[in-house]
């Protein structure tokens, strides 16, 4: 791939109907936990978590020894921060009810006993 060629959101070369990126990954906003923890208001312990094993996440440091605590520096691309985001987002409310409710197209839910 060029340099300034698209890419899709999972970091391989876009290709048919899939959705493209304007930006190289290395070329984009690259977040901290703590950035993303800030505007999601989590834990910065949370954020490092749902990302660390993301495809995509830059993951700089050493693996340490069995003395030696591990130490990894995480940058979270902003492609990929939208990614988690979409993929953790509750779905359309109108397609999916809460368990237990029953559909009553005159009125609000009606609960259904179990």
């Amino acid at each position: 791939m060029g340099f300034g060629q698209s890419v899709e959101d999972s970091g391989r070369p876009a290709g048919d109907g899939s959705q493209k990126v304007s930006l190289a990954r290395f070329q984009e906003r690259h977040y901290t936990p703590a950035e993303i923890a800030e505007m999601w208001n989590l834990s910065r312990d949370v954020v490092r978590r749902i990302f660390e094993g993301e495809p995509g996440v830059l993951v700089i440091g050493d693996d340490g020894s069995r003395s030696k605590r591990r130490y990894h520096t995480l940058r979270i691309p902003e492609s990929v921060m939208e990614r988690v985001h979409r993929k953790l987002s509750n779905p359309d409310l109108t397609s999916a009810r809460p368990r237990g409710y029953s559909s009553n197209k005159s009125g609000p839910p009606v609960a259904v006993n179990n």
